[in-house]
């Protein structure tokens, strides 16, 4: 078994939280080409005291064009749960045989 990569990570990413771009056509993501993340904050607002974070994801398209995500308000904890979706979905090893 081999351990993922970081993009084929954030590839797991994109599949849950945007299934919607996995439609077989020309702007389908193939392959994770970039990624930052940004945390900003604290901001202080009358009401509020929230840290911004934002996970951009830039990919190649099945018809060879670099496009961008942008998650906004995605931590740490938001990646892991994500991840553990996409686990769960995915492998077998998981399932019971009971």
């Amino acid at each position: 078994m081999t351990t993922p990569t970081t993009k084929e990570l954030l590839m797991r990413v994109i599949a849950m939280k945007s299934p919607e771009l996995f439609d077989g056509s020309d702007n389908e993501p193939i392959e994770v080409t970039s990624y930052n993340y940004y945390e900003e904050g604290p901001h202080l607002c009358e009401t509020c005291d929230y840290s911004y974070f934002l996970l951009r994801i830039g990919y190649r398209t099945r018809g060879r064009k670099t496009k961008c995500l942008n998650y906004e308000y995605f931590d740490l904890s938001d990646l892991l749960r994500t991840l553990d979706k996409w686990d769960a979905q995915h492998d077998d090893t998981r399932r019971s045989d009971a």
